[in-house]
This record gives C-alpha cells, sequence and structure tokens, in this order.
C-alpha cells in the first residue's frame, strides 16, 4: 500500500470523529426564526464539554454548533446517530445566530484545516479505536407514577375584554365597524375596483350589452350595501338569484333588493369582488384578507385563559387542488380551516389550508407543530390554557408549549411517538383510570364507553364528581370534565354561522371564503353586542343580523314593506321611465292612509255590518247602501267600493 494512501486514512478516522460529534438535523433550534423572544428563559443552561486534550483547533469545531440541554433533567434520547433532542433557545440571540450563520463542516478530508491533521496525525496512528473519548449520550427520561406541583403561570385577567369603549349605547354599526373596519372595506373596494377596470380592458369576446364592458368604480357606501344584500341572502332561500329582484313572479318578490339595487350591478359587484392584488395566484387571492381581518379579532378583543383549536371546513365541490375530505363533517368536502377560538365561540385565528408547503418545514419541529405555533404565536408567553383533539396533541408539543408558559389539555392518539407504552397498551375494565408522568406532562387511560386517552398539563389527573348534560351526577376524570367545558369553541362559532350563511355556489372558490370570513365578522360582533353591550343571553342572533342589515343597506327607522313598494327609486329603470306609473304614484302617496273599511253594526243589531247610504250616489241622485266607510277621510264618509276612486279625484281637483 503506498504512503499516501497510509497516511489519508487516519485522516478519514479523524474526520468521522468530528462528525459524528456535530449535531444531527433534529438539533437546530424550532424557534430561532426570530419571531418570538423564546431564549429569555433561564431555565436553559448550556451543556459543559468535557475536555478531550484536543488542540485549539478542534476546539473551534466543537463550538461551531454548541449543544443546550434543559437543566433539571436529563432528556430523552434514542440512538445517538438518530437524535431526537430538542434544543431551545439560548440565553442570547446572539448565540442563536453564531448557529445559525455557522458554516457546516466540511465533508471532503482534503478541506479540512492542513494544521490540524498534521497535529494529529501521530495521536490517531497511535491510539486504539475503542480509547477515544466521545461526547456522552444523553439519558431518557422515565414515565414516574408521582405527581409535581403544577406551576401557576399567572395570567393576567385585568387584560381580558374588549379593547375599546363600550357602554349601553353603543349601536349595532359601531360594534361592527370594530370588528370589520373601514380600512379593510376600503382595500376591498380598492381591490375590486382594480379587478374591474382590468376586466373591461381584457380582450375577451363578449355581447352588445354585456357588463363586463363597462364597470362604474363603486365606493364604501355601495359596498356596503353590496354586503348588506348578500348578508340578506342568507335569510331568503330562492332558486336562482335573480328572483331575488323580480317583480313578475309574486312568490319571491322582495322589494328590498330592488329599492336598494339594481340587479345588473349587484350582479357586475358580484362577477369583480376581489380582495387580493391582480397577480395573486392560489391561496395569495385570499390570505391577506384572513391575517388582517384576524388581526383586527385579536386587536379589539382580549380573550380569557381558556382556549381551544379545531379545524372547520367549508362546503366547495368544485376544482381545487387543496380540497380536503373529512368524514366527520357536515359538509365532508371542502375548504379546511385551521381555527383558534375563545371556549365559548369568539374566533380569534384563521390558517386556511392551501396544500403541502414542503419550503416551510424546520428540522426537529413536525407540521403540526408548527402549525400549532402559528396560531398560538400572539398567545405564547402569558399563562393560556389551549385546547386541542388528537389530531394536533403529542407529548413533545405539550412540553414545548409548557416551556412556553402554556398549558394544554387533550385527547390523544395511541400511536403517537413517545406514548407510555404501560398506559396506552394496558388492558383495562370500565370505570379504571390510571396514568403517569414524564416532566410535567401527564397522559392517562380511562375506559367508559371505550378506551380514551388523555393529555394535561394544566391538573393532576384524579376522579371527580360532575354533572352530565341529562342532570345526572357521574363519575369521571377531572381532565376529561374540564376538555368537555372548554372544548367546543371552534365548533360553537361553526354552528351559529351556519344558521344564516351567506356564501353560494361559484366556480371561483376565494369569493366562497371571502362571504364565509364575513359571517365570521359578523358572528364576532354579535358576540361582543351581546356579551359586553346588552349583557342579555337571550338575544337572538337573527335580530342582530337584520338590525345590522338595515344599517347597511340605509333603511330608514321604522319603515315597512308597503313604503318600499310605493316609494319609488333610480334602480328601478321599469318603473321609472313609465310617467304614467309616476302619476299613479304620486296620487297613492297624496292620500297614504286612505282605505275602504267596513263599518260593524251596533250591538243590539241583528246585522253583521252598519249599511248607509253612499255620499257620491246619493249626489248622482241613486240609492245605493254601503258599509264601506273612507277610514282617511275625515267624518268618514260612506262610500261604496265603484265610487271611491272617484270621489278622492274629486277631493283632489278642488285642493289645486
Amino acid at each position: 500500500m503506498s504512503a499516501k494512501s497510509s497516511k489519508k486514512r487516519p485522516k478519514i478516522r479523524l474526520f468521522d470523529d468530528f462528525s459524528s460529534n456535530s449535531p444531527s438535523e433534529a438539533d437546530l433550534d424550532p424557534f430561532e426564526d426570530n419571531d418570538g423572544d423564546y431564549g429569555s428563559d433561564t431555565n436553559y443552561e448550556p451543556q459543559n464539554i468535557e475536555e478531550t486534550g484536543a488542540s485549539s483547533s478542534s476546539e473551534e469545531i466543537f463550538s461551531i454548533r454548541p449543544r443546550r440541554i434543559i437543566s433539571g433533567g436529563p432528556v430523552a434520547s434514542s440512538d445517538s446517530s438518530k437524535s431526537d433532542i430538542s434544543i431551545r433557545s439560548s440565553d442570547s440571540d446572539q448565540d442563536d445566530r453564531t448557529i445559525e450563520n455557522a458554516e457546516p463542516i466540511s465533508e471532503s478530508v482534503d478541506d479540512l484545516p492542513s494544521l490540524l491533521i498534521s497535529q494529529h496525525d501521530n495521536d490517531i496512528d497511535s491510539e486504539p479505536v475503542q480509547n477515544r473519548i466521545r461526547s456522552p449520550v444523553p439519558e431518557e427520561i422515565p414515565w414516574l407514577h408521582s405527581t409535581e406541583e403544577i406551576p401557576d403561570f399567572e395570567f393576567d385577567v385585568e387584560s381580558y375584554g374588549v379593547q375599546f369603549d363600550v357602554t349601553s349605547q353603543t349601536s349595532i354599526e359601531q360594534i361592527f365597524d370594530h370588528v370589520f373596519p373601514k380600512e379593510l372595506l376600503e382595500y376591498l373596494v380598492q381591490c375590486t375596483n382594480n379587478y374591474g377596470t382590468a376586466l373591461c380592458q381584457s380582450n375577451k369576446p363578449s355581447t352588445r350589452y354585456s357588463r363586463s364592458q363597462n364597470f362604474r368604480n363603486t365606493t364604501t357606501v355601495e359596498m356596503k350595501k353590496f354586503l348588506g344584500l348578500s348578508l340578506l341572502h342568507g335569510h331568503i332561500r330562492t332558486p336562482k338569484q335573480q328572483k331575488l329582484f323580480t317583480y313578475d313572479d309574486p312568490l319571491y318578490y322582495h322589494p328590498v333588493f330592488s329599492y336598494t339595487m339594481s340587479s345588473r350591478r349587484y350582479e357586475q359587484i358580484l362577477r369583480c369582488i376581489c380582495c387580493s392584488e391582480l397577480d395573486a395566484k392560489g391561496a395569495e387571492k385570499i390570505n391577506k384578507f384572513v391575517d388582517l381581518l384576524t388581526l383586527n379579532f385579536r386587536k379589539i378583543y382580549k380573550p380569557d385563559k381558556e382556549l381551544s383549536l379545531d379545524e372547520s371546513l367549508l362546503l366547495y365541490r368544485g376544482r381545487l387542488h387543496f380540497r380536503q375530505y373529512i368524514k366527520s363533517k357536515k359538509a365532508r368536502y371542502g375548504i379546511k380551516f385551521y381555527v383558534l377560538a375563545t371556549a365559548d365561540g369568539y374566533v380569534l385565528n384563521i390558517i386556511m389550508y392551501s396544500g403541502k408547503d414542503e419550503n416551510t418545514q424546520l428540522r426537529g419541529v413536525t407540521k403540526l407543530e408548527r402549525l400549532v405555533m402559528r396560531l398560538m404565536r400572539p398567545f405564547l408567553l402569558k399563562g393560556h390554557h389551549l385546547f386541542m383533539d388528537n389530531y394536533y396533541n403529542s407529548v413533545t408539543l405539550s412540553q414545548k408549549l409548557f416551556d412556553l408558559k402554556t398549558h394544554t389539555n387533550g385527547t390523544l392518539r395511541v400511536n403517537r411517538k413517545d406514548n407510555p407504552k404501560e398506559v396506552v397498551d394496558r388492558k383495562l375494565k370500565k370505570g379504571d383510570h390510571v396514568w403517569v408522568r414524564k416532566n410535567k406532562v401527564y397522559v392517562s387511560k380511562w375506559v367508559d364507553k371505550r378506551p380514551v386517552i388523555m393529555l394535561t398539563t394544566r391538573e393532576h389527573p384524579r376522579i371527580i364528581e360532575t354533572t352530565n348534560r341529562f342532570g345526572k351526577i357521574v363519575k369521571k376524570p377531572i381532565e376529561v370534565a374540564t376538555y368537555n367545558k372548554y372544548m367546543s369553541g371552534v365548533d360553537r362559532s361553526d354552528q351559529m354561522i351556519s344558521y344564516y350563511s351567506s356564501p353560494r355556489k361559484t366556480i371561483r372558490w376565494y369569493k366562497k371564503v371571502l362571504f364565509h370570513l364575513l359571517d365570521t365578522a359578523v358572528w364576532n360582533s354579535y358576540y361582543l353586542y351581546k356579551k359586553f353591550v346588552l349583557k342579555n343571553p337571550k338575544y337572538e342572533l337573527s335580530s342582530y343580523r337584520e338590525e345590522l342589515i338595515k344599517k347597511l343597506i340605509d333603511l330608514k327607522e321604522n319603515c315597512k314593506g308597503k313604503d318600499l313598494v310605493l316609494d319609488l327609486k333610480k334602480h328601478n329603470s321599469r318603473k321609472h321611465n313609465n310617467p304614467q306609473k309616476n302619476i299613479f304614484a304620486d296620487q297613492e302617496r297624496k292620500f297614504w292612509g286612505h282605505w275602504p273599511k267596513r263599518q260593524p253594526a251596533p250591538e243590539n243589531s241583528k246585522k253583521k255590518y252598519s249599511f248607509l247610504m253612499c255620499k257620491m250616489c246619493s249626489k248622482n241622485k241613486k240609492r245605493v247602501e254601503t258599509s264601506y266607510r273612507c277610514i282617511g277621510c275625515p267624518g268618514l264618509p260612506p262610500l261604496c267600493p265603484e265610487c271611491f276612486q272617484d270621489y278622492h279625484q274629486i277631493l283632489e281637483q278642488q285642493e289645486q
């Protein structure tokens, strides 16, 4: 063997030693994206690296990626080549930047520093492999059957509530303007006008009187009326949208639609409504609007301690590459949202699922952990209690949230990694309850009708007596009773929104999402108005929506349906261009309240009605008895139906 190959062999062995001591991909800090200050925890201390007698050059290589462990206990780990250690943030942001900007160790032997290789050539040739010093393998944390004191993260109760001035005189319109602010409405108007202008300038073929050839820019006032009619559409079911503006079909005639806006104008705004830039593609067509709206949700209202996280499904059966199927949901097929809400239903944060995204993955952090951290980012380090189902929950995630001063509670899947096998695989009888603990995370199993596995850091698992929905006293674990009490926030909001749903069938999926967000904003404003203004638990959502719609479409107070029929607007071109109908309408408006009404007979009379001589027929020397009176004229003159109109025309001529 040549001297060159014999000299290269110890170099390769030295490189293997260094590369084996370098941290794996799973050891990278998942929270080093400097979005949150997670490095301020005093419980984290850097690991002391034992001196191996190496030179200063070897110490520099070891210091490229320093290891850190949690002080006060060992860290769970498997094989050294497949380490699952989750490194926390350092005590300063400068350490994170050092780790992030450090250059990786060269994979080629020739790229190693020549000084380092020359210094260790003789030592490695003479030292046997079994005597080399390696870094210690972290010990695995065992599952224990003892309890520890659960820390109280001191939630700030004073910050809870509405973040603007609210009195008993605050109106519905003012509450909705805070939830759906003017700036967001102006942004929607601007995007709609840009889209409408671009659509008219396109070279697509169109008919002679097509609405896509000419687009008149909309305003905030007109957009409010459009949104009000869209909300009203959720109350009225019709086979076709055009039926709402009909005059010919008496079954679907609703004067408020044609009174507020013409059918052609409503359909043109509906065609051009947009909430993104013109060059937006895919999920970008709605994501910016979702972020702006949810940011305002969190700005105007600070939630209570308990939060719930769950998914929601918006019905959509069109062709869409990120359409989801969830068997347990009513819609089954549609667009999925990850929703964070309070325990009683106020929506705080929304993330729309838009397909698999491999570019946002962090090494050492699962997709579900990243999703939960993104939803909970504004509420971390504040002492909140998060309730999740088994789709999100895991032992690792609960420990990470606990380190960020957030308690967790929820169900747990059997096949999750790091589950305690002695609890998950144990056979139990009905009513039995077992639990174990690792650090501050408790995993329990309880059998009622079927086995239920729970995970909690909020309280010590134990059996308590509670009342079920039928009023009976039953025994169940405290973690199960707490989960049933606070987990239904997202389901509550979905239930209330589904009663009066604004979205309609459309090919453009982002429009359906936009109207769903509008319903969510209405629900949040109703939540605030009912809880902090009226303080009346019996106030219904339908009453709130009706009052809000009247404000949006600018209806006068105490306005009645017959007023809309007689009051002509410029949107009604068919009546506006007919002078005869206008004259008739003026006459009707002038003599409003003049109606024929039958006069009842006296009590002792055998007749049902009282009959008198018609006033007009008497002037014409005719004897005609009638039971009708004009309730609008003074003295209630008796008039037969044939003379009723002639009598009032004579009165009009006398007044002129």
